[in-house]
């Protein structure tokens, strides 16, 4: 052997070296893009068959399984059969913030400070539900679950998306023996931001890919006013009174009886308001501090008379808002080949006053240190029998 050469022993104890060297490379290659918890959704059930499929992109709501009157299971969510699809959907069914709906401009002033967000509405100056990365796009953490619930984790670092301040959040979603979707929400932060979470599940009583929900049946009830918007789709500061016009749900009618005279910028004949909930106007317009319902309270009744499905909605939350898809054109198309379409499905987002951060008498969004964000909205799922129908009753 000459005096360059390598014994035998040593070459081999190299190249195995080099081989798990690789070996942990790829390795981590293979969890950093192909995460294996993709396209595995977690499945919450009850002892009544519904069942919830929870994503962690974006805490999303991947498919919500209810009876109707005869028993027969449907999924009532819009979405997709894909996980990676969900980073360029609508906000299918995801967890939006840190500010759910639109701030203005895309900036706003707390505390001295002035914050820039990015603007990702296409055609309208403003941010819209936490800017081109927000929560609906990020990777959420398992923290404890069980056959019925799921508790999910996500921290927020300073200036994620221009907002100042850490953000430590947790998602709870629970199938209860009731058959009620429990979302709930807790947040703390490190410095004072505005914090403004929503559910944006796209609902269909009738199915996800059964066709429009103009025809469900809505009630808002108590909700006596709502929130005009400008030419950008952000609350002008006015609280308007529905009564009698086409924003008037206080007792059930469909969607579509009056959608004709609701036009907004950007499209015609939809909805995409807010709407006032718990009574709450009287208050705003006299200046009173709004404090929070400590248990959820009736907030909206959604009805589809086909297959009877109920599913009300109760929430902690201050305003809901009402979004009938107004964009869907039926290029997106969605679990099972369902091409979506305009009024495919209708959003009930309950959630803290859009634009809050530039309307002082609107009830503060603003979280700070020390402070706990802690919201609770229950989807009560029930069915109602068939109804003889008159001859001299017609109506839908």
């Amino acid at each position: 052997m000459g005096s360059g050469e390598k014994p035998a022993g040593a070459l081999l104890s190299r190249r195995l070296k080099w081989l798990l060297l690789a070996l942990l490379l790829a390795a981590g290659y293979f969890l950093l893009f192909f995460d294996p918890s993709y396209d595995r959704p977690i499945i919450l059930r009850n002892a009544a068959g519904a069942e919830a499929h929870i994503l962690l992109t974006g805490a999303v709501i991947q498919r919500l399984l209810v009876p109707d009157r005869h028993g027969k299971l449907d999924d009532v969510v819009l979405g997709h059969d894909s996980e990676a699809a969900y980073r360029a959907s609508p906000y299918f069914g995801a967890v939006v913030g840190r500010v759910a709906n639109r701030i203005a401009n895309a900036t706003f002033e707390l505390d001295g400070e002035t914050y820039t967000l990015a603007t990702n509405e296409a055609g309208m100056p403003g941010s819209l539900h936490g800017g081109r990365r927000g929560f609906d796009k990020v990777r959420w953490k398992v923290k404890a679950r069980s056959n019925d619930f799921v508790l999910l984790e996500y921290t927020s670092p300073d200036g994620e998306e221009g907002y100042p301040g850490a953000v430590d959040l947790l998602v709870r979603y629970e199938v209860s023996p009731r058959s009620e979707l429990v979302f709930e929400v807790s947040a703390r932060t490190t410095k004072p931001t505005p914090i403004n979470i929503a559910q944006h599940s796209y609902f269909n009583l009738g199915g996800h890919g059964s066709g429009g929900v103009l025809s469900h049946e809505l009630t808002l009830h108590h909700a006596t006013h709502v929130l005009p918007i400008d030419a950008h789709r952000v609350p002008t500061g006015e609280l308007l009174a529905v009564q009698d016009g086409p924003f008037d749900f206080l007792s059930p009618r469909p969607i579509g009886r009056r959608i004709d005279a609701v036009d907004g910028p950007g499209w015609r004949a939809g909805y995409d308001h807010a709407f006032v909930l718990h009574r709450a106007a009287d208050a705003i317009r006299r200046g009173a501090r709004l404090e929070p319902p400590a248990t959820p309270r009736l907030a909206a009744t959604l009805y589809h008379r086909a297959t009877g499905r109920v599913m009300e909605v109760h929430t902690t939350l201050p305003a809901l808002q009402l979004y009938t898809s107004n964009f869907l054109d039926g290029t997106i198309v969605g679990k099972g080949g369902a091409a979506y379409h305009k009024y495919a499905g209708v959003c009930l987002e309950t959630e803290g006053f859009p634009d809050a951060v530039h309307h002082p008498h609107f009830p503060s969004v603003v979280l700070r240190p020390g402070q706990l964000f802690n919201h609770r909205t229950l989807y009560a799922f029930s069915t109602r029998a068939a109804k003889a129908r008159s001859f001299f009753n017609s109506a839908p």
